[in-house]
C-alpha cells in the first residue's frame, strides 16, 4: 500500500521526512489534511529521486483534486507551491479526467514558436480506487527534468494508492450518515400527529437533508393522487396551479409504477409529460418520483432539485429509502379513513384478487349480471310503503279548571305516572266555604220566614219565601259541587303528557284553562304521515311493522284503520295522516307495550303494500319522478 512512498527519506540520513505528514496520512479521516500530507511527501519523494544539483527542486507546483458527493464534480482538496495553478497544468488535469489515463506534457514541446525554452512540463495522473476515478493529481515539473517525466508519473502513480484509504473512509461515513438519515426519517414517520402534519415534517426533513428544492408526498386508495404535505408549508385547500401541477405528477408516477425522472434519461421507457411541466412551471431543474403500493394504497414522493439530475445510485437509494417509509404512513392514512372507504378498499382488493384469471372472472360477473337482470324483472317481492310514524295515545282527556280560583296544589309533571283516584292538583276552596256558611244562613233565614207567613196565612208571602229560600238551596248546591271539583284526581291509569302547574302556585286560574292532559297507559295507536306518491297504495286493513328510534331493535305490529283524506305540507313535502292501531296480540307483548311506549315516540313504520316485480319496486319512484319532470318540460 506505501507504493512509492515507503522508500523516502532524507540525503544522508536514516529518519523519514517529515513525521507530521507521515502521521496525517495514516491516521486523518478528513480528505484535505490527508490530500495535504500525501501531496507534501509524493513532491519530496520525486525532489529526492530527481533532483540532480543539491538545493534545486523538480517539483515547482501542483494540486489534488478528488470528486465529490455524485456526478462528475471535483474540488481541490491539496496544492502545493505559490497556490495559483497554470492553465496548461488546469488543462493536463482536465485531459486526464477525460482519458482516464496518465498524462504528460512537455514544456518545450507545445508546437509554439515563439515559446521560451525553459518552460516547466505538466504531468497529471487518475486517482482510481477500484474501477471508479475519484479524482486527479497534476504536478508542474522543472525544465530541467523533462527526460524524467516518466520516472516522475511513475512515482506519483505508485502513490495513488494511498487514496484507497481515505476513499473508503468517506464512502463509510456515507454510508453511516445516509443510515442515520433514514432512523430519523423513520422516526419521524412514526411520531403522533395527523398524515399532513407528520407528512409535512418528513418532507422539510428529506429536503434538508438530500439539499432538494422542494419535497411532496401524495397518497391514494380509490381515485386519482392527492397531495398531502410538501416541504414549502402546508397546501392550500383550493386548486392552485401549483397543486393542480403536482398532482398531476404525482398521477403519472403512480400510473407507471416505476420511479421515474425528468430530464429523461436513456434506459427509462414511460411517458413523465406531467414532470417536465412542473419542472419548467416551478423552477426546477429535474424532478424524480417515486411511488410504492402498500396493500390497496399507493404513496408517490416527488423530489425536485436544482443542478445536474442525481445519479442512478443515489436514486436507487432514495427509492429504497420511500419504501421503507411507505408502510408507515400507509398506516396513518388509512387510520384516518371512514368506514365507507374502508369497506370500498376491502371490495376493490378482494375483487383484484379474484379476478387475476381474467377471461374466467370477466364470463362469471357476465353470469351474475344476466342472473339479477333476470332476477329483477320476474321475480316478485314484497312492496312496503315506508313513511314517518308518531305514537299517541288511544285517547286524551284534558284535566280543566272548573272554576275560577286559585292553584293550591299541584303535584305531577310531564311523563309521571298516575293511577285511577290519584290526586292531580287542588284548588283555594276557601271562599267557597264561606259561601257555604252564607247560603246556609239564608237559607235558614227564608225557612224562618216561610213558616211566620204561613202562621199568618199570607199565603202570598209564604210563596214568595218558599222560592227564596229555593233559589238558596241551588246555588248552596252548586257552591258543594264546585267543593267536590276543587280536587282534581286522575279517572283512570294514565300518563302525564302534557301541563306543568308546579310552577304556578298561587296563581289565578280561569275557568275551562287546561293543568294536564292524560293518555292512557294500555291502548295506543299510530299516526302514519303517508307522501302523496304512495297514499294511492294505503287501503284500510292493511298490517306492517314499526321500528321506533328509541328502539331500533323490535318490531311493533300495526294495522291501518283510518285514512284521512286531508292534505298537510311537512318539511317541504305533501303528506297525508293515515291511522293505524297498535296490535299486541301476546301477553309479553301487551306488558311491554306498557313499560316501554310512550305517546309521542317517533319511528318508521313500514306497510305491506301487495306483491310487485323487484324492477318495479327499486325503479318506480324515479320512473314517476321522471314521467313528471317530463310532462313539466314538454311544451
Amino acid at each position: 500500500m506505501s507504493g512509492g512512498l515507503a522508500g523516502l527519506r532524507a540525503p544522508g540520513k536514516g529518519a523519514f521526512v517529515d513525521p507530521g505528514a507521515w502521521r496525517d496520512l495514516l491516521q486523518s479521516d478528513d480528505p484535505a489534511t490527508f490530500s495535504q500530507a500525501w501531496l507534501r511527501l509524493v513532491v519530496a519523494s520525486i525532489d529526492q529521486a530527481l533532483t540532480v544539483t543539491e538545493g534545486s527542486h523538480v517539483v515547482l507546483g501542483g494540486f489534488v483534486a478528488l470528486r465529490t458527493g455524485e456526478g462528475l464534480r471535483y474540488t481541490r482538496t491539496a496544492t502545493y507551491g505559490g497556490g495559483e495553478v497554470s492553465f496548461l497544468l488546469a488543462k493536463a488535469a482536465e485531459r486526464c479526467l477525460q482519458l482516464r489515463r496518465a498524462v504528460g506534457q512537455s514544456g518545450g514541446g507545445n508546437g509554439a514558436v515563439d515559446m521560451p525554452a525553459d518552460l516547466p512540463s505538466q504531468i497529471a495522473v487518475p486517482v482510481m480506487v477500484g474501477n471508479e476515478l475519484e479524482g486527479v493529481v497534476a504536478l508542474e515539473v522543472a525544465s530541467h527534468a523533462e527526460s524524467q517525466l516518466d520516472r516522475a508519473t511513475r512515482l506519483a502513480q505508485w502513490g495513488t494508492a494511498w487514496f484507497s484509504r481515505i476513499i473508503g473512509n468517506r464512502d463509510a461515513q456515507a454510508d453511516r450518515g445516509h443510515a442515520d438519515m433514514v432512523l430519523k426519517a423513520i422516526a419521524l414517520a412514526a411520531s403522533e400527529g395527523s398524515l399532513a402534519s407528520v407528512g409535512q415534517a418528513l418532507c422539510t426533513f428529506l429536503a434538508d437533508q438530500l439539499g432538494l428544492v422542494r419535497v411532496s408526498l401524495g397518497v391514494a386508495a380509490i381515485g386519482p393522487q392527492k397531495a398531502v404535505a410538501t416541504s414549502r408549508g402546508g397546501l392550500a385547500t383550493v386548486k392552485t396551479d401549483f397543486i393542480v401541477a403536482l398532482e398531476a405528477t404525482l398521477d403519472e408516477a403512480a400510473a407507471a409504477a416505476v420511479p421515474l425522472l425528468w430530464p429523461v434519461p436513456d434506459e427509462q421507457m414511460a411517458a413523465i409529460g406531467a414532470h417536465g411541466r412542473l419542472c419548467r412551471s416551478h423552477n426546477a431543474d429535474w424532478a424524480a418520483s417515486f411511488p410504492v403500493e402498500i396493500d390497496r394504497i399507493t404513496l408517490v414522493l416527488c423530489c425536485e432539485g436544482q443542478g445536474a439530475p442525481p445519479a442512478t445510485a443515489t436514486r436507487t437509494a432514495w427509492g429504497e429509502l420511500v419504501r421503507l417509509l411507505a408502510p408507515l404512513m400507509a398506516l396513518r392514512f388509512e387510520a384516518q379513513q371512514s368506514l365507507a372507504v374502508h369497506a370500498g378498499l376491502a371490495a376493490r382488493h378482494a375483487l383484484r384478487d379474484w379476478t387475476v384469471d381474467a377471461p374466467r372472472a370477466r364470463w362469471v360477473m357476465l353470469g351474475l349480471a344476466v342472473a339479477a337482470a333476470l332476477y329483477l324483472g320476474f321475480a316478485n317481492g314484497d312492496y312496503r310503503v315506508a313513511a314517518r310514524a308518531t305514537l299517541e295515545g288511544e285517547q286524551k282527556r284534558a284535566i280543566v279548571v272548573p272554576f275560577d280560583g286559585y292553584l293550591a296544589e299541584a303535584r305531577l309533571r310531564p311523563g309521571e305516572r298516575v293511577k285511577a283516584g290519584d290526586v292531580l292538583a287542588r284548588l283555594d276552596d276557601r271562599d267557597l266555604r264561606l259561601q257555604r256558611l252564607n247560603f246556609q244562613a239564608r237559607i235558614a233565614e227564608a225557612q224562618h220566614q216561610v213558616t211566620d207567613a204561613v202562621g199568618r196565612r199570607e199565603m202570598a208571602a209564604a210563596a214568595i219565601a218558599t222560592a227564596r229560600r229555593q233559589q238558596f238551596e241551588a246555588e248552596l248546591k252548586l257552591v258543594d259541587e264546585n267543593l267536590s271539583r276543587a280536587i282534581m284526581v286522575a279517572p283512570f291509569d294514565a300518563l302525564v303528557i302534557a301541563g306543568d302547574p308546579t310552577q304556578q302556585i298561587g296563581a289565578p286560574l280561569r275557568h275551562g284553562e287546561q293543568l294536564y292532559e292524560l293518555s292512557p297507559l294500555e291502548r295506543f295507536r299510530v299516526a302514519v304521515d303517508v307522501e302523496q306518491s304512495d297514499f294511492a297504495d294505503i287501503a284500510p286493513g292493511q298490517t306492517g311493522r314499526l321500528v321506533l328510534s328509541s328502539l331500533p331493535y323490535d318490531f311493533w305490529p300495526v294495522e291501518v284503520v283510518r285514512i284521512t283524506p286531508i292534505a298537510s305540507a311537512r318539511d317541504g313535502q305533501t303528506s297525508f295522516r293515515v291511522e293505524a292501531d297498535l296490535k299486541t296480540p301476546t301477553e309479553e307483548l301487551h306488558a311491554r307495550a306498557r313499560t316501554e311506549l310512550r305517546p309521542g315516540m317517533q319511528g318508521i313504520v313500514k306497510i305491506d303494500a301487495g306483491e310487485r316485480r323487484h324492477i318495479w319496486i327499486w325503479t318506480h319512484a324515479m320512473l314517476a319522478w321522471a314521467r313528471l319532470k317530463l310532462w313539466e318540460w314538454i311544451p
